[in-house]
């Protein structure tokens, strides 16, 4: 009697460690897993990273579909299409004159001695 008494206890100490591991595990998981707390949060920066980066691709998508409008036949804009031209083509009529800036090299000390 004694013995199935330890028996049991036995496995009753067995089935309790097993469950406490078992719920060790998941409180780890859900935590620290791929799928947990942290993961979660790391998703949601890079989702917020991913919007931003689509509103400012939009905004450049936007920015770009005007000016193409403004090359369309109905809509030309001749300054704008002589402007594109010589900037892309890097040209420019006869008669006008072409003035070089020199840059500074390092910009100007400040006055004052500081």
């Amino acid at each position: 009697m004694v013995e199935r008494f330890a028996r049991v206890r036995y496995r009753a100490i067995i089935v309790l460690l097993t469950c406490t591991l078992g719920l060790l595990y998941v409180g780890y998981q859900s935590v620290q897993g791929e799928r947990g707390l942290l993961g979660w949060v790391e998703r949601s920066a890079e989702v917020e990273k991913s919007r931003a980066e689509v509103a400012a691709l939009a905004e450049e998508r936007a920015k770009l579909e005007r000016r193409v409008s403004q090359l369309r036949s109905e809509s030309l804009d001749l300054d704008l299409l002589d402007q594109e031209a010589r900037r892309l083509l890097n040209l420019g009529h006869p008669d006008e004159e072409v003035l070089f800036h020199d840059r500074p090299a390092r910009p100007p000390a400040p006055e004052g001695g500081e």
